[in-house]
């Protein structure tokens, strides 16, 4: 991916749950400093942070920001040739509200989104090829080539 920017720049959404526990908290403070870093060195245009939901209904009236990003996310990921497994998942839950058990779509605890412009052009963590890639190895790419991590799909050459 080449280093220069869509106009309207490049910006990062870091998506992270609410209830987290002190050492995950600690975790996303680093790597709001590290974002935060890469604005400061013209890397990114904007960083900012996002609460959301630990889980959200995959189906009903919970129609939430979630599921809006997850399918946009999920998009992105096929377009990619990567997989957001087991990072997102979903889960058969049990409600004690409603006495019910319904299935659920698990977010992760930390998720990162780059854009350039309107576009989305990169979410961490996904799996590629047998390997992962965390949100911390997506920032170090970022700020040591100033691009963003190729996906290692395997490509169809025409030559």
């Amino acid at each position: 991916m080449s280093s220069s920017t869509a106009p309207g720049g490049r910006r990062a959404t870091l998506f992270v749950r609410s209830d987290l526990p002190a050492p995950s908290q600690k975790r996303c403070t680093a790597i709001e400093r590290e974002l935060q870093e890469l604005v400061c060195r013209g890397v990114l245009n904007e960083a900012e942070t996002v609460e959301w939901a630990k889980r959200v209904p995959l189906q009903g009236s919970g129609d939430g920001p979630e599921r809006t990003l997850y399918n946009e996310f999920a998009e992105w990921a096929r377009e990619s040739g990567v997989c957001l497994a087991p990072f997102f998942d979903t889960r058969l839950c049990y409600s004690s509200t409603t006495g019910e058990k319904r299935r659920e779509l698990v977010m992760p605890a930390v998720c990162l989104a780059v854009y350039e412009g309107d576009e989305l052009v990169q979410v961490a963590p996904f799996a590629d090829a047998g390997r992962a890639e965390s949100v911390e190895e997506c920032i170090a790419e970022l700020a040591e080539t100033g691009t963003l991590p190729d996906t290692y799909s395997a490509t169809v050459s025409t030559v």
